[in-house]
């Protein structure tokens, strides 16, 4: 790369990022839109429609997975129950076992690297790059609901991250962030519940990931709590740093 390239790089991320983080926000900001993002996962009529988005996400955790493993993918659909589905064509059993388990995980995971980005300036930015998930999640889509989810979330961040203050995005980011790590604890929760109960467990990914290897569902369950509750503290610290 040449230095006027790389001076033109540098320059077009000092235009993206934004001034606004959440070490200039008061404390109450932080933790009053860090309580909206928790609302919305756990109060049920909000969940109902807040659900889909985290939904969707769970679902580009596969996606990725399954790209980065070489499988061809062949739709992603989300049904009116808040689950989802991801088809994908795998040729190796580790493959298969990766691309598995990015699903539960993904929501607390992106969750925790928007955190970051309105920690440190780049929520601009974030909502650029879930605007271009979404769009390869579109292209995959393989139902009006699972379009209708994707469109509405992915044109609701575009106007943000095009039009919004330094501030709104911020905001939004980390108020979405708090949205998919609580909605990952939800969804463990009733993953954890349907192995104990036996309850639709065969459509449970640690159940079957404990079919296809000889690592049982309990295992790979306490991996993806792992994971989440990593994601969780991550998050839960960046609110005690504001009020401290």
């Amino acid at each position: 790369m040449t230095a006027e390239a790389s001076g033109g790089v540098r320059g077009w991320f000092e235009d993206v990022r934004v001034d606004e983080t959440l070490a200039t926000m008061p404390p109450s900001v932080v933790l009053g839109f860090a309580l909206a993002g928790v609302v919305l996962a756990v109060y049920g009529p909000a969940w109902r429609l807040a659900g889909y988005p985290v939904t969707i996400v769970h679902e580009l955790g596969h996606v990725v997975a399954a790209l980065t493993a070489g499988f061809r993918l062949r739709g992603v659909t989300v049904r009116g129950d808040l689950s989802g589905a991801t088809n994908f064509w795998s040729h190796s059993t580790p493959g298969t076992l990766w691309t598995m388990w990015w699903g539960y995980p993904a929501p607390a995971v992106l969750g925790w690297g928007l955190v970051w980005a309105a920690t440190h300036g780049w929520a601009r930015l974030a909502l650029g790059v879930l605007v271009g998930c979404l769009a390869l999640v579109f292209l995959l889509s393989r139902s009006w609901l699972t379009v209708a989810v994707v469109l509405t979330t992915g044109v609701a961040f575009g106007l943000v991250g095009w039009y919004g203050s330094a501030w709104l995005c911020t905001v939004v980011v980390y108020a979405f962030a708090w949205l998919l790590t609580v909605g990952a604890v939800r969804g463990l929760w009733a993953v954890v519940r349907a192995h104990a109960s036996g309850r639709g467990v065969q459509q449970s990914d640690a159940y079957l990931m404990g079919r296809r290897s000889v690592v049982p569902g309990g295992l790979w369950l306490f991996t993806f709590a792992l994971a989440i509750g990593a994601c969780a503290w991550f998050n839960v610290a960046s609110v005690l740093t504001a009020l401290d």
